[in-house]
């Protein structure tokens, strides 16, 4: 596993302590699940905009339909 440093202002270091420890894990594993967390909600909006792009003239052929009259 890599490791990477972050530097957090003491108000907030002290939140994820405490919320580490509500949580019944460590700081470092708080922060890891978070990040982990992010990424794969960034992976899922990119793959969504991925196929809105994708499916963009499907959508436009579907709209023109319901506006015909």
């Amino acid at each position: 596993m890599n490791e990477l440093a972050v530097k957090l202002s003491a108000d907030v270091q002290e939140k994820v302590e405490l919320i580490a420890m509500e949580k019944g894990v460590t700081p470092e594993d708080l922060i890891s699940e978070m990040a982990s967390e992010m990424v794969q909600q960034y992976d899922a909006y990119k793959r969504f905009l991925e196929m809105q792009e994708r499916d963009k003239d499907k959508i436009d052929a579907a709209l023109a339909l319901l506006q015909r009259d």
